[in-house]
């Protein structure tokens, strides 16, 4: 008999990891709006057997709907298919007795500020911060350091501003308060909006993925971030991290603090860190699937089913996890000028064995804008080799000979 899954949140990503499973059938809770422009109704694939709409972002109209559906269906698993369907996904999980991050965390996970407030209760290493509701506050906060002014209900690291100097805070307030989210992944209703403002952290950043079932981490893998010069959005990601032995069991003991203190049920957690001279700070962490295709390099490296093995867990079956990487995989994101796009060269660099992946985002004439936010990113490629020498070498070449030719306007 299949599994019945109840996905909140229509994910082609997922569907499309899913696409060769005969031991489930995928249900939907998707939102009207998004639905309609976002066409998905052009996404044909057998596993969905059942969308309906609901709302469940910043909206609890979704529980209700699902209860209705499990008390027909029976579900096995209820999936969060991205971070604002996280919140409804922990509600319904705990309202239908699945597994799950349990409500009060899906609250956490998906607020900055509440997992601010978690990181005070539970003594997991954070930047001082402070909720921001008028642009005095900001002034307030200052005390002659860098610091971080950003949305706490955004994702994709959209409306970042970082403060050094008083001279900052204007156009900070104005960058940060006007955000705008990618309008595919949002809706035209009215959602809840607030800020927070935190030190800026030094050092290196990593994240930590780990899989818990019932309350014990069965996995965890650390991946190297990459950055934009002069932001903070990825330009690429290492798994596993080149990482000293000392720093990844300090990586590994916080988050294993973490699931302790926060009583997480089952689930995936991915959680952002920089490592100071004292130690790794918690800057932020989310309680679905990674972005930016981490999930496929795990995958790549492991040599497991990453997303597979997190539906497992959902759905209370046995997992088949390997422990340690036997490859090492890189993403890395192109970086092109801002501007109409009249030209791509070099694309042949990317027709090597050891590229697994590639995607080209724009077209000749598009206007290419400013890298703000990870929407901005024009394509990406995927590494898989032996060795993290090998794979940065390769990478490096790639973005060497890959070039966008723009016009600025």
């Amino acid at each position: 008999m299949k599994q019945k899954i109840l996905m909140i949140g229509f994910s082609m990503v997922a569907l499309k990891q899913f696409k060769d499973r005969t031991d489930i059938e995928v249900y939907i809770i998707e939102e009207e709006e998004l639905y309609e422009k976002n066409k998905l109704s052009e996404f044909k694939t057998n596993l969905v057997k059942k969308i309906v709409f609901g709302n469940y972002i910043d909206s609890e109209d979704c529980v209700a709907i699902a209860k209705v559906l499990h008390d027909e269906i029976e579900f096995d698993a209820v999936f969060p298919s991205k971070d604002y369907a996280v919140k409804a996904t922990g509600k319904i999980a705990d309202l239908l007795g699945l597994p799950g991050l349990k409500e009060k965390n899906a609250r956490i996970l998906t607020n900055k500020i509440l997992l601010r407030e978690a990181c005070e209760r539970y003594d997991i290493p954070h930047p001082r911060y402070k909720k921001i509701i008028r642009k005095e506050d900001l002034f307030n906060f200052y005390e002659g350091n860098p610091f971080i002014f950003k949305p706490a209900t955004l994702q994709a690291s959209i409306g970042i501003s970082k403060i050094e100097s008083v001279g900052d805070i204007e156009k900070a307030w104005e960058n940060t308060t006007s955000a705008l989210d990618n309008p595919k992944i949002t809706v035209s209703r009215e959602i809840n909006r607030e800020h927070i403002a935190e030190d800026y952290v030094n050092g290196p950043e990593f994240s930590v993925e780990t899989l818990v079932r019932d309350n014990e981490i069965i996995f965890s893998n650390i991946t190297e971030k990459i950055t934009f010069d002069n932001n903070f959005v990825e330009e690429g990601h290492i798994v596993p991290a080149n990482i000293s032995a000392a720093d990844t069991e300090k990586l590994l003991y916080e988050k294993k603090n973490l699931v302790e203190k926060l009583e997480i049920d089952s689930g995936l957690l991915h959680s952002e860190w920089k490592i100071e001279k004292d130690g790794p700070v918690l800057i932020e962490c989310a309680g679905r699937m990674p972005g930016d295709y981490i999930y496929d390099l795990i995958s790549n490296a492991y040599e497991f089913d990453f997303l597979k093995e997190y539906s497992m867990i959902l759905m209370r079956e046995p997992t088949n996890i390997q422990q340690l990487a036997t490859k090492v995989s890189t993403i890395r994101y192109f970086n092109c000028p801002a501007g109409e796009l009249k030209e791509i060269k070099g694309v042949d660099s990317l027709m090597v064995p050891e590229v697994v992946d590639f995607s080209i985002d724009r077209s000749i004439g598009d206007i290419i804008p400013v890298v703000k936010s990870s929407w901005d990113r024009v394509g990406h490629f995927v590494v898989v080799g032996e060795t993290h020498d090998e794979v940065n070498r390769i990478a490096n070449e790639i973005l060497n000979q890959v070039e966008f030719e723009v016009e600025i306007k």
